[in-house]
């Protein structure tokens, strides 16, 4: 039995030493997320527009407007472009703020919001590039979501995106892109707030 007190020391000294080898470290390890690179803050940048010719105004679709989306059409900061399509025109709505402007219509059948804005977002880690798709000319992004088609296009150095949705899923007129192809096709100039040069007239 002389040798027990021993063995109990040589014992304790190894399981003090595998407590010691998991006990955890004085120092917290380096976050990871800490290690890694800052991501450089999104720029945002005020385009600038390119407002067509005043004699391209669409006098009839703008006549066709409510005096207060007509009036919501003069003082926008971008240029506005509507639906030529007299139903989209007998109630919409325009809303017209500071960098954007949005047109949104219902009709029994369809209903169609196109979205106009000169605010634009730069990452400096992603290069630009250009949509594979063509509407009104310009390179452009086609994509349909839950029904929803879309079409995002660059137009008088300003940003447009245009959304068509059909009452019913199962419309043949949303089976496909042709609708809001087409409905972009038909998009008309109806006016905005154009800054006047030094010396214009008033």
């Amino acid at each position: 039995m002389r040798g027990a007190p021993t063995a109990v020391v040589i014992l304790l000294s190894v399981a003090i030493a595998a407590c010691e080898s998991t006990a955890p470290p004085s120092e917290a390890p380096p976050d990871p997320a800490a290690a890694q690179p800052l991501v450089a803050a999104v720029t945002e940048v005020i385009t600038t527009v390119t407002w067509p010719p005043a004699a391209s105004v669409d006098r009839t679709a703008l006549a066709a407007l409510p005096k207060p989306a007509a009036h919501a059409a003069r003082t926008s900061r971008v240029p506005v472009l509507v639906p030529s399509r007299r139903e989209l025109l007998a109630a919409p709505v325009l809303v017209v703020r500071e960098h954007w402007t949005s047109f949104w219509a219902k009709t029994d059948a369809i209903t169609v919001s196109l979205t106009m804005t000169r605010l634009a977002r730069k990452y400096p880690s992603i290069p630009p590039f250009r949509g594979a798709r063509a509407v009104r000319g310009a390179p452009a992004f086609v994509t349909a979501n839950e029904g929803i088609w879309s079409a995002a296009w660059i137009e008088n150095g300003v940003s447009y995106a245009l959304d068509v949705e059909c009452a019913s899923p199962e419309a043949p007129a949303c089976a496909s892109d042709a609708l809001v192809l087409e409905l972009a096709a038909e998009l008309v100039y109806v006016g905005g707030d154009e800054p006047r040069a030094a010396g214009d007239m008033p």
